[in-house]
């Protein structure tokens, strides 16, 4: 049976980690080589398992056995390396085939990336890799590292690097060269590797496959990622869920901010959707922490590393420094932390062992006392610690000979006694065996020990906001069932061409979406006749699915109050339809009931290409036009997805009620956000975009005044 081209099966993949016999196709004795490389560092490791050389120009290499071609190998073959040129590797693949290789690691590049000529090269191998039962990594990348078992399948320098315990991080990265630099970096830092794999050009597995596989390993903790793409966005979602239901944290650097241009869209929705929004929102909705530098990675894997994760977002700040302090609680604030006031009795505590010069505020300002007074730290933490209403504490504190022990002895002791995270930054004003011995008895109870305040506090927000998704996770998902009169969708789905406003709220009200009373005119007697049925005042609209912009028509007019405006506004109305589009099928005018008060937002949906159905948020006016103050979330939504999407907005404090007027209806609003996901999903082969636009929102309920539905 063929396999999909990028299907993830974790137990393939594993013969990428765990080989028991490794063949090196086109290995060179030159070590200085990539094809070379990689076979030295094997033997260096002390790889456990077998390897083959393949190269008919030679007999034996580093006093191996070497093999002419890859089926005259007299044992099984787990994984293979492939350093040939491009034109030759599809012959090698096919003797992988012969042999029953599982997995190739496939260094070559000179495929797509090239151009057309190497794209059609790469499509030979991902349709081999489809029919067959071999899974190939890259072309056009650096390999992969697992450094519990010492699998070196790598030409990048990190083979070179030596290890660092505990090894807890796993790392996927599209980018070969960048990938190892940020290894480096992390291993500079303190940070050990449990796996890394460069995933090159993706012709069969990707990047969302390895890092799921490599949640599912037991010595990694966390795992990182260097994203420039995703493939496949339901992949990633799928290792995003297993990733917030083994609370292991995932971190991808997502390059393409700014890159991407302004889609081309019909409907607002469309248009305010760029890649980089779409990728922000999944990260956020699916507990992926987002980061800018590589510090980001390092601190955060850390301050993770003591297993500790803070009930809530309160920070008390420690700091010789008052200037420091200042510094930390800014960028505490700007990250989503509070830095709170703290009780009478903190305070009181604070005030004891403080110098009448310091400062018994959050931050507290240990001053230049604490040098001469080191125990005045232990006894103003022992305060902070015992406050209930702060749920983690960064420390800012330099560390010299004869201050160190007093200060490693408390810290200890202190950590040991409590559950909060607490995390220390050392000023090492000192460099000498003494303070270096202390730091490093600190290090070993589990406190984190970074270099930069700003780095740990941001490793602290990372931190919070990410326990506080496990909790929002735990909450479970919210399911909206299916509508009752799925036939009256699926005829207005599949009728030809576009939907007018009129049909397209039909949709949204077998779904359960509050609708505004309405029904198309044909003539000006029968809009009377509806307009006094439905109340006055009414509004008028054209009702036409090639007009979709119908005030740039001059097709709406609002606040219509007699018989006699009703019968002058719908001539007018279809004078002016014919003349913008004269080619318009024309159905009539929509006579529509007038909503009065209320807050304007929007709700739409857009299809994106790497993760499906999307729906956004937002205010309606000014909010969406100018300042385009609007969230995303990817289908399907969970209740907790919808109230965030509606907390994230700047003119959420409208909503809540701003300069007297009362809140709207919360409830309402996300109802309708999780009808309009149940919507997308179920007709994510119909519906392009959706705009609900605008939605009026009420102290008690919403409604809908107006609906576009772009079919695909």
């Amino acid at each position: 049976m063929e396999r999909k081209p990028g299907s993830c099966d974790l137990s393939s993949l594993d013969y990428f980690f765990n080989p028991a016999s490794i063949a090196l196709i086109g290995v060179s004795k030159d070590v200085r080589r990539p094809s070379g490389r990689s076979l030295n560092a094997l033997l260096k490791w002390n790889y456990p398992g077998k390897l083959y050389p393949i190269n008919p120009n030679h007999t034996e290499i580093h006093g191996l056995p070497c093999y002419p071609t890859l089926v005259d190998v007299p044992g099984d073959v787990d994984m293979a390396i492939i350093s040939l040129p491009a034109p030759a590797v599809p012959v090698a693949l096919e003797q992988c085939v012969q042999k029953k290789v599982k997995a190739v690691v496939l260094f070559t590049s000179g495929f797509a990336e090239i151009g057309p000529e190497g794209k059609a090269l790469q499509d030979e191998i991902t349709k081999l890799a489809k029919k067959s039962n071999l899974r190939i990594l890259g072309p056009n990348c650096v390999g992969v590292v697992n450094l519990s078992n010492a699998v070196m399948a790598s030409f990048a320098n990190i083979v070179d690097l030596k290890p660092v315990y505990p090894m807890t991080l796993g790392f996927v990265t599209q980018s070969g060269a960048f990938g190892t630099l940020i290894f480096a970096h992390a291993v500079a830092a303190g940070v050990g590797f449990s796996s890394f794999v460069s995933v090159g050009n993706e012709a069969d597995t990707e990047f969302a496959d390895f890092l799921y596989y490599l949640l599912t390993t037991e010595n990694t903790k966390v795992v990182g990622g260097y994203l420039e793409g995703a493939k496949n966005g339901v992949k990633l979602r799928k290792a995003a869920q297993e990733a917030l239901k083994l609370k292991k944290p995932i971190l991808i650097m997502k390059v393409g901010r700014t890159g991407a241009g302004a889609r081309a869209a019909s409907s607002h929705t469309g248009s305010l959707a760029g890649d980089d929004k779409i990728y922000d929102a999944f990260f956020r909705q699916m507990g992926i922490i987002r980061i800018e530098t590589l510090a980001e990675l390092t601190s955060f894997v850390i301050v993770h590393r003591s297993g500790r994760l803070p009930r809530g977002s309160n920070v008390g700040i420690l700091s010789i420094s008052g200037g420091a302090g200042v510094l930390m609680a800014d960028k505490c604030e700007s990250l989503g932390l509070n830095v709170p006031e703290f009780t009478g009795e903190t305070r009181r505590k604070l005030e004891q062992y403080l110098p009448p010069f310091g400062s018994a505020k959050n931050p507290v300002d240990l001053t230049a006392a604490a040098v001469a007074q080191p125990e005045m730290l232990g006894n103003c933490l022992r305060a902070l610690v015992a406050d209930e209403n702060i749920h983690m504490v960064s420390v800012a504190m330099g560390f010299m000979p004869h201050s160190a022990p007093i200060l490693a002895h408390d810290l200890i002791e202190i950590y040991q006694s409590t559950t909060k995270p607490i995390v220390l930054t050392t000023y090492n004003i000192s460099e000498s065996e003494v303070v270096a011995k202390a730091i490093k008895s600190i290090e070993e109870t589990g406190m984190p020990v970074l270099r930069d305040h700003l780095h740990s506090v941001q490793a602290l927000a990372n931190l919070s906001w990410y326990a506080q998704k496990l909790r929002r996770h735990a909450e479970g998902k919210t399911k909206i069932g299916a509508p009752k009169q799925e036939k009256t969708v699926e005829a207005l789905i599949k009728k030809p061409g576009a939907l007018t406003e009129y049909e397209a709220k039909k949709i949204l009200a077998v779904y359960g979406i509050p609708v505004t009373r309405e029904k198309i005119a044909a003539t000006a007697d029968q809009a009377v006749k509806i307009a006094r049925a439905i109340g006055y005042p009414v509004a008028l609209k054209i009702s036409s699915a090639q007009i979709t912009h119908k005030t740039e028509a001059g097709g709406i007019v609002l606040n219509i109050k007699t018989d006699a405006q009703v019968r002058a506004v719908f001539k007018k109305i279809i004078a002016n339809a014919k003349k913008y589009m004269p080619q318009a099928d024309i159905q009539g005018v929509l006579v529509q009931e007038m909503l009065a008060g209320g807050v304007e937002a929007i709700v739409g949906t857009v299809n994106d290409p790497v993760f499906g159905p999307c729906v956004m948020f937002g205010l309606g006016g000014v909010f969406v036009e100018a300042l385009k103050d609007v969230s995303f979330r990817v289908a399907p939504l969970s209740r907790a997805d919808a109230e965030e999407m509606i907390s994230e907005i700047q003119g959420y404090s409208v909503l809540r009620g701003w300069r007297g007027r009362p809140p709207v209806d919360m409830e309402a609003l996300v109802d309708i956000i999780l009808k309009v996901s149940r919507l997308v999903i179920d007709q994510k082969n119909t519906i392009k975009e959706l705009d609900i636009n605008p939605l009026i929102l009420y102290e008690k309920g919403a409604k809908v005044a107006d609906a576009l539905i772009i079919k695909k």
